[in-house]
């Protein structure tokens, strides 16, 4: 498989990962000190921290599932919902509601907003509910990109792994966040040319133009956007999308550190309202992915893959786009697009390990060392990217020991579901300054347990229920018992 690649194609993602990285260095900064490090100095421009957010949310397994999901068997663009919907409300309400409050304290994370405002059990207990979503959900995109790129391109997954892993690295400790936001921001620019190129080759090879085109998606409902099922079992819907689209995408800006922390990264909360604002470019992005998954659906209805290729693809749609690029492209081309997934997976890390150094550094080292000072500190920031890193890379490569197909790694997606209501009842309360810790701790795990027992009987088949609508019950329960542990517990409105 190496050798289909080619060897041109392979000097090509060598060029652009090594490129990327020398342009990382260019811009990389002095990055002195804790706030250079995590925040870099709080001067980056807003459209470079736009870009960063979009490369991350986007992510490397985001470019590769959405064509996926239409290319399968009655897969369609019903998933489009959430971002025309979910997306567009929830940056809005974090430009409206988070940001503004966020930078009056000129804070870290929101994890410190919170602990300024809640105490510091419920921060700690907000920030543990953050690690444990991200080591599990970055690890595993970390191997699904490794799993795919293994089948398609012949990456074993050991080295590309490795390679990942080791980059990310590298790329966060050359300049802390202000590399990591130059980077995606480069890696982002590189990911549109992908659907671009995609629809440019596929439309030069079909023997009918556009009209046709739509005429053939219309008759095998590909086109499909909308359906306003009341059906909790359908996982796309636009009940889906207003409500539990809505709060895992608020949940994401706001209180998950890999996102958020771009935004505190911006000079004054008016330009980081600009850059939340203008990451709503992601839905351009996502119309673009959608429009080239329809097109290569038509190139193979039309140009027809081998027996093995056709039995692959029945097993794994997942892997139908970049198995596109690397078959169907240009030599180069072909190179470029796989290098941009590739360098996706490394932007998704670093941006995951910038967050969880700075969560364990402001949120656990500092504390139990309290006359620590900032050289002190920013070694150990160092050594907890270097540690991090390890960690996941080794989390992912010991699972695809255990697991070679990455349809069954959905079940680590699940660990947002878990972890993103409690976090965003958290980070409500301390903007309403409504402090009761025993109550908050009490309706955080409850929401937590109630998550995992809906999860579970999901799982054995005993409801019908799609994962999405756990975020919002979550929240319904921890509003629930909040609501029932306030008489018992003295309450405290704190004043700004």
């Amino acid at each position: 498989m190496i050798e289909e690649f080619g060897w041109i194609n392979w000097t090509v993602v060598i060029l652009v990962v090594l490129g990327t990285t020398y342009l990382g260095h260019l811009m990389k900064g002095k990055a002195e000190g804790l706030d250079g490090f995590f925040l870099g100095g709080g001067k980056l421009p807003w459209w470079a921290v736009s870009g960063s957010i979009m490369a991350t949310q986007i992510s490397a397994v985001t470019v590769i599932a959405l064509p996926g999901e239409i290319f399968r068997p009655g897969g369609n663009l019903l998933f489009l919902q959430g971002t025309l919907i979910g997306v567009v409300v929830a940056k809005l309400l974090m430009a409206l509601l988070f940001v503004k409050p966020y930078y009056e304290q000129r804070i870290f994370s929101p994890y410190q907003f919170i602990e300024n405002r809640l105490g510091s059990s419920t921060a700690t207990f907000a920030r543990l509910l953050f690690l444990i979503g991200a080591v599990l959900g970055h690890g595993v995109r970390l191997l699904t990109v490794a799993l795919v790129l293994s089948v398609v391109v012949g990456i074993p997954v050991g080295p590309s792994v490795l390679a990942i892993g080791v980059f990310a690295v590298i790329w966060t400790l050359m300049g802390g966040i202000t590399t990591v936001i130059w980077t995606d921001f480069i890696l982002f620019l590189v990911m549109i040319l992908g659907p671009v190129v995609t629809l440019f080759v596929v439309f030069g090879q079909l023997p009918f133009g556009l009209d046709e085109a739509l005429r053939q998606l219309d008759e095998a409902a590909k086109l499909r956007i909308v359906e306003i099922s009341l059906d909790p079992a359908k996982t796309w819907t636009v009940w889906t999308a207003l409500i539990c689209f809505t709060i895992f995408e608020l949940a994401q800006n706001s209180v998950d550190q890999v996102v958020a922390q771009r935004m505190m990264c911006c000079r004054d909360y008016k330009e980081a309202r600009k850059a939340v604002l203008g990451s709503l470019g992601i839905i351009v992005f996502s119309l673009l992915m959608a429009a080239a998954g329809l097109a290569v659906w038509l190139f193979y209805q039309h140009h027809a893959p081998s027996a093995a290729d056709a039995a692959l693809l029945a097993e794994q749609p997942s892997r139908i786009y970049p198995f596109f690029v690397s078959r169907e492209l240009p030599v180069g081309l072909a190179g470029l697009l796989i290098a941009a997934i590739f360098a996706a997976g490394i932007s998704t890390l670093d941006s995951a390990l910038a967050a969880l150094s700075e969560t364990t550094v402001n949120g656990f080292y500092r504390k139990r060392n309290p006359q620590a000072g900032e050289a002190q500190c920013m070694r150990f920031s160092r050594f907890a990217v270097v540690f991090w890193g390890v960690l996941l890379s080794a989390l992912a490569y010991v699972a695809g020991r255990l697991v070679q197909n990455e349809g069954l790694l959905n079940l680590a997606y699940k660990a947002p579901v878990l972890t993103y209501g409690p976090m965003l009842m958290i980070a409500i309360l301390a903007l309403l300054r409504w402090n009761n810790p025993k109550g908050i701790l009490v309706s955080a795990a409850g929401s937590v347990v109630t998550g995992v027992v809906l999860l579970v009987l999901k799982t054995r088949g005993v409801i019908t229920m799609d994962e999405f609508w756990i975020y919002p019950i979550s929240c319904l329960a921890f509003a629930t018992i909040l609501g029932l542990s306030a008489p018992l517990q003295k309450i405290a409105f704190k004043t700004p």
